[in-house]
């Protein structure tokens, strides 16, 4: 499972481990998923949300859709309860006065994670993100990239 800083990062091979990623999924030994909501917020990126980085970034626009197509990306169907599960971490979020898109996305991941007892793919400055996730007790495997 991919949340939109990790899918930004691999489809840009922005990272020793993204690049690897990358080449994995698109040699077919590493099936990659992510919520829908991940895909939206990564396509809207702008930055790899890399503190070190002195790259300049654009949006990846075709080249995300080009590479999902091309590794079939496995675009999680959440249903009804999950959406809510995850909009209540959302929620629980913004209560701690953390919120925004990138926010709304890792929620969205780190649920279809626990539900799918997949590991979670991320970036380390997205931490952030997870606080409430794990406040409420969701555990994931999660694996910085």
């Amino acid at each position: 499972m991919v949340d939109s800083f990790a899918l930004y990062r691999i489809v840009d091979a922005h990272t020793p481990a993204a690049a690897a990623i990358r080449e994995a999924a698109l040699g077919g030994t590493l099936r990659l998923s992510a919520p829908a909501v991940a895909v939206a917020v990564s396509a809207s990126m702008r930055s790899c949300w890399d503190d070190e980085c002195i790259e300049r970034h654009e949006f990846l626009g075709s080249k995300l859709s080009g590479f999902c197509d091309r590794i079939g990306l496995e675009i999680g169907a959440t249903g009804p309860d999950a959406a809510v599960t995850a909009g209540r971490l959302y929620a629980a979020s913004t209560a701690l006065h953390i919120e925004g898109p990138e926010v709304l996305a890792a929620c969205h991941a780190a649920q279809m994670a626990s539900e799918r007892n997949d590991e979670l793919l991320t970036v380390s400055r997205a931490a952030y993100c997870y606080r409430a996730v794990h406040s409420a007790g969701i555990r994931v495997p999660v694996r910085s990239i």
